[in-house]
């Protein structure tokens, strides 16, 4: 597993010396959990925001239908036209600027270390248990490095699906004040 930035946590030198080989299969076990945790978030955030994605589609295609079916009636500006036409440009503006970055393919750390980081001299001129105790404590620092950095992207784009979802909840309040003004000035 590689990240682009020094990792934010190191593993401390007093640990690694009291650390045991059943431990550090321990302690990765645990990391491997919330890794794999890290991604399986991911791809729930995806699944949800493809749902709304859908569901503003859909609004969408229906609103688009309604306003030109009730421009082809009538040919003229009333509220309910205007309040259409306002439904439009919000239920559109949301999706492009809301939901469709947030499934865009994002870039994860993705588990493993490169065996050249590994396989070299520093690490094959120590002594055997010195050498797994070394691998282990790799193991467990790219696996922190990763859990931290997946986790950062997951909260962020949980962060827009929540914004997506409040505008999305809040919508019906906004076309009602778009048809109420637009109603003064389109009798």
């Amino acid at each position: 597993m590689e990240t682009t930035d020094k990792p934010d946590w190191q593993f401390d030198v007093k640990y690694k010396q009291k650390l045991e080989t059943e431990e550090a299969k321990l302690i990765i076990e645990g990391a491997e959990t919330a890794f794999n945790d890290s991604i399986e978030t991911s791809v729930r955030i995806l699944e949800r925001t493809t749902s709304l994605l859908q569901l503003v589609a859909g609004v969408l295609v229906g609103l688009v239908a309604y306003a030109i079916g009730d421009w082809e009636k009538t040919a003229s500006f009333d509220a309910i036209l205007v309040t259409a036409i306002a439904g439009i440009t919000y239920y559109f503006l949301l999706g492009i600027f809301f939901i469709y970055p947030n499934i865009r393919p994002m870039e994860y750390v993705l588990p493993g270390t490169q065996p050249k980081k590994v396989i070299n001299d520093t690490v094959f001129d120590l002594p055997k248990d010195n050498r797994l105790k070394l691998l282990y404590i790799t193991r467990i620092t790219n696996l922190q490095a990763g859990i931290t950095e997946n986790r950062a992207k997951n909260d962020k784009r949980w962060k827009i699906y929540k914004q997506s979802l409040n505008l999305l909840f809040y919508s019906p309040i906004v076309l009602i004040v778009v048809y109420l003004i637009s109603r003064r000035y389109f009798l």
